[in-house]
């Protein structure tokens, strides 16, 4: 690897502050007390977020190293009259695959049972016929059954041919003719759960923050004002620099104002409106995490195919640039949120709603992590252990801790990392 290499995608992974096992650990560790502030900075955002993945599709975020969007994850240019609905965003996306059935290929849904595999599972069942629906396949688990066991009952069981998610990865569906469709990027239209976090605590942030009383009485005054455009991120800055600190000490504290300067940096340059508590959050993955949801299970989760085939072979469901654009105009109208945790991702429940009729999964369905539920437990490349893995070149080589000259890439590169978007 040479220095003025650049990268697809890098992964800071595994927590440098020792609180779990990772093999990355002493690899990023032992570069801590050589690469100074700013490479000391970019290390630590792994250890708030156990995984540093970020890159921007649009305005400022510096990165260490030099790094590429991969072709195809371009953010679409903002568009203010787009007025499709999510509805017929969502019928449009299930007719493009069912000209590709009709076209003579097969499908693979990987469901979850959570919003965002149900919507593509709702949308193909309205708009596919029976004899396409052969086509499709469910890959799947028992916790999807937990997740939604109506559309299970209803919907797949002895209805469709299903595939083990606990045991097969993508290579496997791919070698048996299948194009996965996965979900993987639902939350980046609607927005991160990370944000719910902070939702559901919201009171302990107020009074944990450091902040004199006026602050605090208007920091609970404007609680239910998160996806309010008239109520600007910024009068939440408090609340938000003490959630992404990564502890309460001095350390921890100024990372997290660094982090969120870093942030309103991006913000401030790019060319979409943000505005709300809620944009704050929903731009943080819809731009600089976007990449990152695209492009896992084609690096991570599968042993035998390169990256470039993967990429080439995953439908991400909401990926599509309708999906995209919709998002960029939809927010603070109550399609992304409403006034409870409950409602997070409302144009998708009601989507799903207006299908299964079920109240319980549209009134009180909360998020759930399901990547966890994907087959981890081997996750090998047959080349490179996928946990050893920390980038991919402009080739879409996976590159290893272990090969040549990767230490001193990112060593060198972490050195010279400046903090340069604040001024104090």
């Amino acid at each position: 690897m040479n220095l003025t290499d650049t990268l697809y995608f890098h992964n800071i992974r595994g927590n440098l502050r020792g609180l779990d096992v990772c093999p990355l650990l002493p690899f990023w560790e032992d570069m801590r007390a050589k690469c100074g502030p700013g490479g000391n900075f970019y290390l630590d955002i792994n250890h708030r977020f156990r995984e540093s993945r970020f890159v921007t599709r649009n305005g400022e975020w510096s990165l260490p190293w030099p790094q590429e969007i991969i072709p195809g994850f371009e953010m679409p240019e903002y568009d203010p009259a787009f007025s499709k609905t999510f509805d017929q965003v969502s019928n449009e996306r299930a007719l493009e695959i069912k000209q590709k059935i009709n076209d003579g290929q097969k499908f693979a849904v990987m469901y979850s049972g959570g919003i965002d595999s149900t919507v593509i599972l709702v949308a193909l069942l309205q708009n596919l016929t029976k004899e396409e629906l052969e086509s499709v396949a469910i890959c799947t688990s028992v916790h999807s059954m937990v997740e939604n066991p109506e559309i299970w009952a209803k919907h797949i069981h002895g209805k469709f041919k299903i595939i083990d998610s606990t045991y097969d990865r993508y290579d496997d569906f791919i070698n048996l003719g299948y194009r996965p469709i996965t979900g993987d990027e639902g939350d980046c239209i609607f927005g991160t759960s990370f944000a719910l976090q902070l939702y559901h605590n919201y009171d302990y942030y107020v009074t944990a923050t450091e902040s004199s009383p006026d602050v605090r009485q208007n920091l609970f005054k404007i609680k239910h004002d998160i996806s309010n455009p008239e109520v600007h991120f910024s009068q939440y800055k408090a609340i938000i620099i003490r959630y992404l600190a990564y502890n309460t000490t001095p350390k921890g504290l100024e990372f997290g104002r660094l982090l969120y300067e870093k942030y309103v940096h991006g913000v401030n340059t790019g060319t979409v409106p943000v505005n709300s508590l809620h944009d704050f959050f929903w731009w943080l993955i819809f731009n600089i995490k976007y990449l990152n949801c695209a492009v896992r299970g084609s690096i991570f989760f599968n042993r035998h195919i390169t990256v470039k085939d993967g990429i080439d072979s995953i439908e991400n469901w909401f990926s599509g640039k309708d999906y995209q654009k919709w998002s960029m105009v939809n927010n603070n109208n109550g399609c992304k949120i409403r006034n409870t945790l409950a409602t997070y991702k409302f144009a998708a429940r009601d989507y799903i709603h207006k299908f299964d009729n079920n109240p319980w999964y549209s009134e009180f369905k909360s998020k759930l992590e399901s990547l966890g539920n994907l087959n981890l437990s081997n996750k090998y490349t047959e080349a490179k252990p996928a946990q050893r893995i920390v980038a991919v070149d402009k080739k879409y080589n996976r590159i290893s801790i272990d090969d040549p000259g990767v230490k001193e890439y990112f060593l060198h590169h972490l050195s010279d990392y400046k903090i340069d978007w604040t001024d104090s």
